[in-house]
């Protein structure tokens, strides 16, 4: 192999940079065969010309051509509409936005990752540079949750159920959205969950898993967390699969507690899925 061969090569998290997905969901791509990849040195690499032919097998399969940026795809403008309406307060306007968007054929899980998340971030930017107080900041954050409220039953799914999980926020946080998100997100994947909100002691939350089996607990964080807080959730959690993720988390303190950490919930979703595959468990609960 020359070096222009090997500079054409990519490893697979650039890759999945490039295809703006997380890394487990590019090494899915690669193990249904969709991704051509293959080992250099023990390390999965992918080549520029099958990242392109890629990209254009997507774009035919998911009717993405000239038209992308317009309609329900031009998600940068519904972003700042939908910021406008927020700190304005105008929750009306912040419907029918999310009305429209799910009449023009987008999903509710792309309501809540490409629309109301980003829109979110962008409100809680006004806030820390001054252009919004706190209870502007609140305000906002109540419309967004009222507006999930209405969009949830969009999760429910019907069948044998994938396991149990157990999502929350971190003790001392209490922004909810995220984990709101998640068990949203899970429910959809068919995981019975059991949500329980924002800021939840550690010792509140190893008495809730005494009582309620689970097989996977989701922490969301958006704040900074103490140090402390990381070893008192993976003893509160114990030997189920602990997942952490939010603006809040550091993974140099979680990951060597073995504690997961996830970019978003559609990224939790392909480890899940890719760790049930890896397991051969059925679709039924495990505990």
């Amino acid at each position: 192999m020359t070096a222009a061969d090997t500079d054409d090569l990519l490893t697979l998290q650039e890759a999945a940079d490039e295809l703006k997905v997380h890394y487990m969901t590019a090494y899915r791509w690669v193990r249904k065969g969709d991704l051509e990849a293959f080992k250099v040195g023990g390390r999965l690499r992918v080549s520029r010309g099958a990242l392109q032919d890629y990209v254009l097998s997507r774009q035919v399969e998911t009717g993405v051509g000239s038209t992308a940026e317009t309609g329900r795809r031009d998600w940068a403008t519904h972003v700042e509409r939908l910021v406008e309406h927020l700190a304005a307060g105008a929750s009306s306007e912040a419907n029918a936005l999310v009305r429209k968007v799910i009449g023009d054929g987008a999903t509710a899980g792309e309501v809540y990752t490409r629309l109301i998340t980003p829109a979110l971030h962008e409100v809680g930017g006004m806030w820390e540079d001054g252009r919004l107080n706190v209870a502007m900041e609140h305000r906002a954050t109540e419309i967004c949750t009222a507006i999930m409220n209405r969009l949830s039953e969009h999760f429910r799914r019907r069948g044998p159920r994938r396991g149990v999980a157990v999502t929350l926020t971190a003790p001392g946080e209490t922004h909810g959205v995220a984990a709101a998100m998640i068990a949203d997100f899970l429910r959809g994947s068919g995981w019975e969950v059991h949500h329980l909100g924002a800021d939840v002691p550690t010792a509140d939350l190893k008495l809730f898993l005494d009582i309620v089996p689970a097989d996977v607990v989701c922490v969301s964080a958006v704040s900074p967390l103490r140090p402390a807080v990381y070893e008192e959730l993976a003893a509160a959690v114990g030997d189920r699969q602990l997942i952490m993720g939010g603006r809040g988390t550091d993974l140099s303190l979680a990951e060597p507690l073995g504690i997961i950490v996830l970019d978003d919930p559609v990224a939790l979703i392909e480890h899940l899925e890719e760790s049930v595959e890896q397991s051969g468990q059925p679709d039924t609960v495990s505990r």
